[in-house]
């Protein structure tokens, strides 16, 4: 079957679809304004969008004709971030068998306002689509807003690959208790909350804990500061961006329970891949979150903004290894069950045949 992609290149999450639709026995074409090198992708290298109105009309017309030489059994356009502008809108006008992915933020807006001209060009793509997937519950609700009749958006997670994330045994490991976190150093990523729960976990707990904070982004060097400010800086290791899946993994396994306090997450990955290594996982209680952590089976779900909370959550999976060990089973458990990558692959191949029989 061949697929024509409409995405970014730079995008690891374009790379990783891809390139597993393409092991999986897809034809597929990635028309992109960056590039980068996929194994089994055929990238085509295009200008997408342009400030010039007649750049711009030069772009969609070699886009289009491109797709037309390519007579693929499906368009996929793989989150709205590529054609989200006035000018691109007209590339996907009439396309036959349109798949369109939404991610969370091409969505979700990150602030609680959004402008009026975003929301008109989300309702003009999203209205033009054959099918649309979201990557959870709480997305595809939030895809319907926009849509001038209620109609059903398939649900395909960005599941974990479980030979990669898989766990290990932590009982009895070390007196000193690691709680990790590994996001960007965003606000929306809720670092700062992080460092308060901690400095609340620290000052209550009996035994020794540690903080590993993987990532990097705008807030690092404040975060710094702040640490060094509230006298925690001895016992935090800044890991910096984890590159690849086998750097995660192997962070993982470097601790002992994962929080993630989010103040917004359209699905989150990072604690599908903490629980399928056997971590219990601390999360806030937000958008797609609830939808792989299980409160008070696989973590705990805590009110976003709440630090005390969270500081409070970790005080009781640091005292009680047990129930901390029970937890990352199940949480290992809940991923082979529900989000194993394998299953996610064959769920988008068998939704190509459904719209291509169309």
């Amino acid at each position: 079957m061949r697929v024509c992609f409409i995405s970014e290149a730079q995008s690891t999450h374009t790379q990783r679809w891809t390139s597993s639709l393409a092991r999986a026995g897809c034809e597929i074409h990635l028309i992109s304004s960056s590039e980068v090198h996929i194994p089994g992708v055929k990238l085509h290298h295009v200008p997408i969008y342009s400030p010039n109105p007649w750049q711009q009309i030069k772009n969609d017309r070699s886009v289009r004709r491109l797709i037309g030489e390519l007579h693929p059994e499906i368009t996929h356009l793989f989150g709205l971030f590529s054609v989200s502008s006035l000018g691109t809108m007209g590339l996907i006008r009439n396309l036959k068998n349109l798949v369109i992915s939404v991610w969370g933020s091409d969505v979700k807006p990150g602030g609680n306002r959004e402008a009026f001209k975003e929301r008109a060009i989300k309702k003009y793509l999203l209205n033009r689509g054959d099918c649309l997937v979201a990557i959870s519950g709480y997305l595809a609700n939030e895809v319907q807003k926009y849509l001038s009749r209620p109609r059903h958006v398939e649900i395909v997670s960005w599941g974990v690959d479980l030979d990669m994330f898989r766990p290990i045994d932590r009982k009895g490991n070390s007196k000193v208790v690691r709680v990790g976190f590994a996001k960007r150093l965003h606000q929306l990523s809720g670092p700062d909350i992080l460092l308060k729960a901690f400095h609340y976990a620290r000052d209550t707990c009996e035994g020794q804990l540690e903080l590993k904070i993987a990532g990097s982004g705008p807030m690092e060097s404040s975060l710094k500061r702040e640490a060094i400010q509230m006298g925690l800086a001895d016992s935090i290791e800044w890991a910096g961006w984890l590159r690849t899946a086998e750097e995660l993994r192997d962070f993982y396994h470097s601790i002992d329970l994962f929080v993630m306090p989010s103040r917004r997450e359209s699905f989150g990955v990072s604690a599908l891949e903490a629980s399928a290594t056997g971590l219990p996982v601390i999360a806030s209680r937000f958008g797609g979150i609830p939808e792989i952590v299980s409160h008070g089976e696989t973590g705990l779900l805590i009110d976003p903004e709440d630090a005390e909370g969270f500081g409070k959550a970790i005080v009781s999976l640091v005292e009680d290894e047990d129930v901390r060990i029970e937890m990352g089973l199940k949480g290992r458990m809940r991923a082979e069950a529900r989000f194993d990558w394998r299953d996610s692959i064959k769920r988008m191949v068998e939704i190509y045949r459904q719209i291509s029989r169309k």
